[in-house]
């Protein structure tokens, strides 16, 4: 199942991933954080961020059973596209309309798609 899910810090989220499911997570010696997991690349603004993961039930109901406070599940596309509240937190992380300048200083409004990440 692809499933979206929410933090607002990450460093916590490490902390609490090496204490209670030390498997899905890997610090390497730059001590950079690497997910063991399969997610796409994640979606940050400011210390909030979103990720696009995929689990089979197993990964699933470890993730649930873990209890971890540092992330939230909230769920497919389909379900937080029909939760006022769960849209609210996305559309506040996944900013969809950006703006850039050209090489001759013009300001390019980008829409970004709706969904963020994709498995192929």
């Amino acid at each position: 199942m692809d499933l979206i899910t929410y933090t607002t810090d990450t460093a916590a989220l490490v902390a609490e991933l090496q204490e209670k499911l030390p498997k899905y997570i890997h610090i390497d010696s730059n001590d950079n954080p690497i997910f063991l997991i399969d997610k796409t690349p994640t979606v940050r603004n400011g210390t909030e961020t979103l990720s696009l993961i995929r689990l089979t039930d197993e990964k699933y109901n470890e993730l649930l059973s873990a209890e971890l406070t540092n992330l939230t599940i909230l769920g497919t596309f389909e379900e937080v596209f029909a939760d006022p509240d769960k849209r609210e937190i996305y559309d506040r992380v996944y900013i969809q309309t950006v703006h850039l300048l050209d090489l001759d200083g013009n300001d390019i409004t980008v829409n970004l798609p709706e969904r963020f990440g994709a498995f192929a």
